[in-house]
Protein backbone atom coordinates (compact mmCIF):
# COMPACT_ATOMS: atom_id res chain seq x y z
CA UNK A 1 0.00 0.00 0.00
CA UNK A 2 2.81 2.45 1.02
CA UNK A 3 4.61 1.78 -1.83
CA UNK A 4 1.74 2.31 -4.31
CA UNK A 5 1.09 5.48 -2.52
CA UNK A 6 4.20 7.00 -3.82
CA UNK A 7 4.10 5.15 -7.10
CA UNK A 8 4.48 7.73 -10.49
CA UNK A 9 1.02 6.54 -10.66
CA UNK A 10 -0.05 7.13 -6.89
CA UNK A 11 -2.02 9.32 -4.63
CA UNK A 12 0.57 11.52 -4.26
CA UNK A 13 1.80 12.01 -7.75
CA UNK A 14 -1.82 13.04 -8.64
CA UNK A 15 -1.48 15.85 -6.35
CA UNK A 16 2.52 16.76 -7.00
CA UNK A 17 2.87 15.98 -11.06
CA UNK A 18 6.70 15.74 -10.74
CA UNK A 19 7.13 14.10 -7.43
CA UNK A 20 9.81 11.40 -8.10
CA UNK A 21 9.79 8.80 -4.93
CA UNK A 22 13.25 7.74 -3.83
CA UNK A 23 14.21 4.56 -2.51
CA UNK A 24 15.34 5.47 0.42
CA UNK A 25 11.83 7.14 1.20
CA UNK A 26 9.87 4.50 0.27
CA UNK A 27 11.68 2.03 2.41
CA UNK A 28 11.32 5.00 5.51
CA UNK A 29 7.61 4.53 4.72
CA UNK A 30 7.24 1.14 4.85
CA UNK A 31 9.86 1.09 8.17
CA UNK A 32 6.75 2.82 10.03
CA UNK A 33 3.95 1.60 8.40
CA UNK A 34 5.24 -1.64 9.68
CA UNK A 35 6.25 -0.10 13.06
CA UNK A 36 2.85 1.28 13.47
CA UNK A 37 1.02 -1.76 12.86
CA UNK A 38 3.26 -3.88 15.15
CA UNK A 39 2.78 -0.79 18.28
CA UNK A 40 6.23 -0.60 18.43
CA UNK A 41 9.23 2.22 17.92
CA UNK A 42 11.46 2.85 14.95
CA UNK A 43 14.03 4.96 15.27
CA UNK A 44 15.33 6.36 11.72
CA UNK A 45 18.22 8.75 10.68
CA UNK A 46 18.29 9.68 7.02
CA UNK A 47 20.40 11.98 5.04
CA UNK A 48 19.04 15.52 3.94
CA UNK A 49 16.65 15.26 0.63
CA UNK A 50 15.50 11.68 1.71
CA UNK A 51 11.70 13.06 1.64
CA UNK A 52 11.38 12.04 5.82
CA UNK A 53 8.42 14.53 6.41
CA UNK A 54 6.53 12.63 3.34
CA UNK A 55 7.65 9.57 4.57
CA UNK A 56 6.53 8.97 7.71
CA UNK A 57 3.27 11.27 7.48
CA UNK A 58 1.60 8.85 4.73
CA UNK A 59 2.04 5.93 6.88
CA UNK A 60 1.18 7.73 9.79
CA UNK A 61 -2.50 9.36 7.98
CA UNK A 62 -2.88 6.32 5.86
CA UNK A 63 -2.95 3.70 8.89
CA UNK A 64 -5.01 6.63 11.05
CA UNK A 65 -8.17 4.86 12.35
CA UNK A 66 -10.72 7.71 14.55
CA UNK A 67 -12.94 4.83 15.30
CA UNK A 68 -10.78 3.55 18.22
CA UNK A 69 -10.22 7.44 19.14
CA UNK A 70 -6.27 7.63 17.90
CA UNK A 71 -4.17 10.41 17.85
CA UNK A 72 -1.59 11.30 15.32
CA UNK A 73 1.92 13.52 17.38
CA UNK A 74 3.95 14.77 15.57
CA UNK A 75 6.61 16.57 17.64
CA UNK A 76 9.03 19.10 15.89
CA UNK A 77 12.64 20.25 16.94
CA UNK A 78 12.25 23.57 15.64
CA UNK A 79 9.18 26.16 14.98
CA UNK A 80 11.00 26.78 10.97
CA UNK A 81 10.00 23.07 10.91
CA UNK A 82 6.85 23.30 12.12
CA UNK A 83 5.91 26.07 10.36
CA UNK A 84 6.96 24.07 7.36
CA UNK A 85 4.88 21.00 8.13
CA UNK A 86 1.69 22.49 8.98
CA UNK A 87 1.36 25.25 6.14
CA UNK A 88 3.36 23.43 3.48
CA UNK A 89 3.59 19.47 3.81
CA UNK A 90 0.38 18.62 5.78
CA UNK A 91 -2.21 19.92 3.84
CA UNK A 92 -0.49 18.02 0.78
CA UNK A 93 -0.77 14.98 2.43
CA UNK A 94 -4.33 15.61 4.11
CA UNK A 95 -5.28 15.87 0.06
CA UNK A 96 -3.23 12.82 -0.96
CA UNK A 97 -4.61 10.58 1.85
CA UNK A 98 -7.60 11.55 1.71
CA UNK A 99 -7.38 12.27 5.63
CA UNK A 100 -10.75 12.94 7.75
CA UNK A 101 -9.88 13.34 10.98
CA UNK A 102 -9.13 16.53 12.57
CA UNK A 103 -5.87 18.90 12.51
CA UNK A 104 -4.37 21.41 15.26
CA UNK A 105 -1.45 23.04 15.55
CA UNK A 106 0.12 22.99 19.68
CA UNK A 107 3.15 24.82 20.28
CA UNK A 108 5.31 24.24 23.52
CA UNK A 109 3.47 26.40 26.59
CA UNK A 110 6.23 29.03 26.59
CA UNK A 111 4.83 30.39 23.28
CA UNK A 112 1.09 31.26 24.61
CA UNK A 113 0.57 34.53 26.34
CA UNK A 114 -0.05 33.79 30.11
CA UNK A 115 -2.61 36.47 30.97
CA UNK A 116 -2.31 35.91 35.02
CA UNK A 117 1.68 36.35 34.76
CA UNK A 118 1.41 39.67 32.13
CA UNK A 119 -1.02 41.58 34.89
CA UNK A 120 0.96 40.62 37.78
CA UNK A 121 4.06 42.08 35.58
CA UNK A 122 2.41 44.74 34.82
CA UNK A 123 1.60 45.43 37.70
CA UNK A 124 5.31 45.06 39.01
CA UNK A 125 6.60 47.09 36.48
CA UNK A 126 4.98 50.45 37.04
CA UNK A 127 8.40 51.94 37.68
CA UNK A 128 10.46 50.15 35.34
CA UNK A 129 12.19 52.05 32.31
CA UNK A 130 9.59 53.44 30.03
CA UNK A 131 10.43 51.27 26.74
CA UNK A 132 9.57 48.33 28.82
CA UNK A 133 6.48 50.05 29.79
CA UNK A 134 5.17 50.56 26.36
CA UNK A 135 6.56 47.14 25.45
CA UNK A 136 3.67 45.82 27.91
CA UNK A 137 0.96 48.09 26.53
CA UNK A 138 1.51 46.84 23.37
CA UNK A 139 1.43 43.13 24.56
CA UNK A 140 -1.55 44.03 26.64
CA UNK A 141 -3.63 45.43 23.94
CA UNK A 142 -2.94 42.25 21.73
CA UNK A 143 -4.08 40.33 24.35
CA UNK A 144 -7.30 41.60 24.19
CA UNK A 145 -7.86 40.93 20.85
CA UNK A 146 -6.43 37.93 20.30
CA UNK A 147 -8.00 34.53 19.45
CA UNK A 148 -5.07 32.08 20.21
CA UNK A 149 -2.64 34.23 22.33
CA UNK A 150 0.02 32.89 20.13
CA UNK A 151 2.63 35.52 21.06
CA UNK A 152 4.41 34.82 17.44
CA UNK A 153 1.49 37.14 16.66
CA UNK A 154 2.63 40.25 18.24
CA UNK A 155 4.71 42.11 15.59
CA UNK A 156 8.23 43.11 16.11
CA UNK A 157 8.72 40.77 19.05
CA UNK A 158 12.00 39.05 18.55
CA UNK A 159 11.52 34.85 19.50
CA UNK A 160 13.85 36.09 22.59
CA UNK A 161 12.94 38.94 23.44
CA UNK A 162 13.69 39.69 27.50
CA UNK A 163 9.54 39.55 28.35
CA UNK A 164 8.74 36.64 27.04
CA UNK A 165 9.53 34.82 30.02
CA UNK A 166 7.59 37.00 32.10
CA UNK A 167 4.55 36.73 30.19
CA UNK A 168 4.15 33.03 29.78
CA UNK A 169 4.04 29.96 32.33
CA UNK A 170 6.21 27.12 32.47
CA UNK A 171 5.23 23.79 34.21
CA UNK A 172 6.71 24.85 37.12
CA UNK A 173 4.76 28.38 37.83
CA UNK A 174 1.57 27.45 36.30
CA UNK A 175 -1.04 27.27 39.20
CA UNK A 176 -3.54 25.41 36.46
CA UNK A 177 -6.98 25.68 37.97
CA UNK A 178 -6.07 27.77 40.64
CA UNK A 179 -5.45 30.60 38.52
CA UNK A 180 -7.97 33.08 38.65
CA UNK A 181 -7.35 33.54 34.71
CA UNK A 182 -7.66 29.73 34.02
CA UNK A 183 -11.29 29.83 32.11
CA UNK A 184 -9.19 32.00 30.02
CA UNK A 185 -6.19 30.28 29.68
CA UNK A 186 -4.79 29.97 25.81
CA UNK A 187 -2.43 27.38 26.19
CA UNK A 188 -5.69 24.64 28.09
CA UNK A 189 -8.11 26.59 24.98
CA UNK A 190 -5.22 25.46 22.45
CA UNK A 191 -4.78 21.67 23.97
CA UNK A 192 -8.87 21.18 23.83
CA UNK A 193 -9.56 22.92 20.37
CA UNK A 194 -9.14 20.63 17.59
CA UNK A 195 -9.20 22.20 13.95
CA UNK A 196 -11.14 21.41 11.49
CA UNK A 197 -9.33 19.72 8.38
CA UNK A 198 -6.90 22.08 6.32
Amino acid sequence: MISSFFSPTGALNQILPHFIARDSQVEMAEAVASVIKSKQPLVVEAETGTGKTFAYLAPALLSFDKSIGAKIIISTGSKALQEQLYIKDLPLMLKATNFTGTVTLLKGRSNYLCNERLNRFMLESKHKEKALQIELVKIKNWSLSTKTGDIAEIDDLPEDAFIIPAITSTNDNCIGRECPSFDDCFIVKARKKPWNQM
